[in-house]
């Protein structure tokens, strides 16, 4: 499946860690301790008085701007909160009418159950779409925005703060450019209840993260002795400094540089991540993209340039083999279905 363009957006609005915390009801030695240990001083946000479909025009005229191609004619909107509007309100319907690149839109689908890793679902989906001819192009669309909740619902008390960004990709199943290899889905049911958890049930999953990315790149051939990139969610640094420890893989490997400036953005940290990495990505070089969603929701994908005109869809790999798995950190992978 052949990535044909990719946009993102990050608003200008920035809102401090100290001031998210406190809101939360933390105490301001609480806040300083979480920036120091997780490496998090700031959150993306959307300005006041703007709202969820003027992100995704930024998105759209974006792509719009790059794109020559035919119009997609299929649309996925991904987002990581199921009530992220009110019934009715959804943005795609104004979207649809106002955007002249969704103009060929014939089918228009939504992904809002597998928290952060809904991208990687929505990319499954795509590529179903283009394999069976319902659709020549897919254009998706990735994020969500904290507009109108409480403040202190950015933070995640002992794990992350939340910030807004936007994405969107178009694919098609032209030969050549670049090229999204095979995607690795992974549900773990015991994490389920996710944010609802109990403090030992957040606790848990916590500390089968690092267990579940090994997973998960695994399953997409990850070269760990490589020195390609991995492009992966904006936890925060401890655990991406824990992962580093337990697996041997080299720090510089991981790329973090948005984690400090715009937090952990629902669904579209990795995305975010390639937009950057794109221009540095020669012919034949991959990176791998990864997002662990609350709740246990895993997805995976190599990212390669084609070296050739043409390419096979299904991108290989001459990996090695990767850290070993404890039986404690995971039992077999549950495979989701789409409805």
């Amino acid at each position: 499946m052949r990535l044909v363009q990719l946009a993102s957006h990050i608003p200008p609005a920035r809102i401090g860690a100290e001031e998210i915390i406190r809101a939360a009801g933390g105490s301001p030695a609480e806040a300083r301790v979480f920036e120091r240990m997780f490496g998090l001083e700031q959150v993306a946000a959307v300005p006041e008085g703007e709202t969820l479909a003027q992100q995704f025009d930024h998105v759209l005229g974006a792509l719009a701007a790059q794109h020559s191609g035919a119009l997609p004619d299929a649309l996925i909107y991904v987002h990581g909160q199921p009530l992220q509007y009110a019934a009715g309100q959804s943005p795609v319907a104004a979207l649809c009418a106002s955007q002249p690149l969704l103009a060929g839109i014939t089918r228009r689908y939504e992904v809002d159950q597998y928290n952060c890793g809904g991208l990687f679902w929505a990319l499954d989906l795509a590529r179903t779409l283009l394999r069976t001819k319902l659709a020549r192009a897919v254009l998706v669309l990735g994020g969500d925005s904290h507009i109108g909740l409480p403040l202190g619902d950015r933070y995640v008390p002992g794990c992350t703060l939340m910030g807004d960004a936007f994405c969107g990709l178009i694919l098609d199943q032209a030969p050549g450019g670049v090229r999204v290899g095979e995607v690795a889905l992974c549900t773990h049911p015991r994490f389920a209840r996710g944010r609802a958890g109990t403090t030992a049930e957040m606790g848990d999953f916590f500390a089968a993260h690092g267990g579940i990315v090994r997973q998960s790149l695994s399953r997409i051939g990850f070269d760990w002795d490589s020195t390609s990139p991995l492009l992966p969610h904006n936890v925060n640094r401890l655990a991406w400094q824990m992962f580093c420890r337990e697996t041997g893989l080299a720090p510089e490997r991981l790329r973090l540089s948005l984690l400090p400036e715009i937090g952990h953005c629902y669904t579209s940290d990795p995305f975010l991540l390639l937009k950057r990495e794109l221009p540095a990505l020669g012919a034949g070089q991959t990176c791998a993209i990864l997002s662990i969603g609350m709740g246990g929701y895993a997805g995976a994908a190599p990212i390669s340039r084609s070296s050739q005109d043409a390419r096979p869809d299904r991108t290989t790999s001459s990996a090695t083999s990767s850290p070993a798995l404890s039986e404690k950190e995971h039992a077999a992978c549950s495979p989701l279905i789409l409805s």
